[in-house]
């Protein structure tokens, strides 16, 4: 079997709030993911994507999309919409 080296991963550590541990720990022993690890990598590798992809619309359209396309995406993710304030936040889209 090939090392985590190997595969291309890495052993990080990572703090998060308590009742995030203890909600990913239910899941892992009722079965509802495999494991907390390949849990929160895929959760950030879907994050990373989606900042990644605000990345290159901006690239294509010359600057941040408005406000309201934003939202339009986030309704189609099943996100809420951003208030006015958080609009010109970075990557506040990609969220």
């Amino acid at each position: 079997m090939p090392s985590s080296r190997e595969r291309g991963t890495r052993k990080v550590t990572i703090t998060v709030p308590e009742e995030v541990a203890a909600t990913l720990d239910q899941w892992k022993a009722a079965g509802r993911i495999e494991s907390v690890s390949g849990f929160v990598a895929e959760s950030v590798r879907a994050r990373i994507d989606r900042a990644e992809s605000l990345a290159k619309i901006e690239e294509i359209t010359g600057g941040r999309p408005p406000l309201d396309l934003i939202n339009r995406a986030r309704a189609m993710q099943g996100l809420p919409p951003l208030p006015d304030k958080e609009a010109g936040g970075p990557h506040a889209g990609a969220a």
